[in-house]
């Protein structure tokens, strides 16, 4: 009888640790209706912009790139074209050509000064695809303060303009990035 009483006795202690979780009872209750919490989007980078995107959109336009060097533990890849009057200059910035961080563009002009030729470059990089990007409001913010420069986040990005008719720089950020 004792026997018998010990086995059920341990049986039952078995189950019930096991419905609280094991030996230290640190089950946790769960409902078919809790839902588990979203990942956070990645912001330390433009999720979903490779280093080859970026350089095949600039070549459509003329730009060669090169790269990617190691700049201080970070690759850098470096775009540039040239006319007698007009220089372009892209530099984009990332741990890995799929994690780019951080673009800068940069048109210098002498002579007298066009804003359109700006804004064939910078449209291009404001119009990048990335997770979150919305293409079409960051050009037409790109347009309204190429005048004026400014800066704005849009999604998982953050933009800047800068400069004069003579020299504008144009930098798009991941919103997490500590460029």
């Amino acid at each position: 009888m004792y026997r018998r009483t010990l086995v059920v006795f341990l049986a039952a202690g078995v189950l019930m640790a096991a419905a609280c979780g094991g030996p230290g009872g640190n089950a946790t209750a769960t409902s078919a209706s809790a839902k588990p919490a979203a990942p956070s989007m990645e912001t330390r980078w433009l999720r979903g912009l490779w280093a080859d995107d970026i350089k095949k959109e600039l070549a459509a336009i003329g730009i060669t790139c090169k790269g990617p060097m190691l700049e201080n533990r970070t690759n850098v890849w470096m775009c540039e074209a040239a006319t007698p009057l007009v220089s372009y200059q892209v530099r984009f910035y990332g741990s890995a050509p799929g994690k780019i961080e951080y673009i800068n563009s940069v048109v210098t002009q002498s002579g007298p000064a066009k804003d359109a030729l700006g804004l064939r470059l910078f449209g291009v990089v404001a119009g990048l695809h990335f997770d979150g990007a919305d293409q079409a409001k960051a050009r037409k913010w790109l347009e309204a303060s190429i005048a004026s420069g400014g800066t704005t986040v849009i999604g998982p990005a953050k933009y800047k303009l800068a400069g004069d008719a003579g020299r504008r720089t144009f930098d798009v950020k991941a919103s997490g990035s500590e460029w």
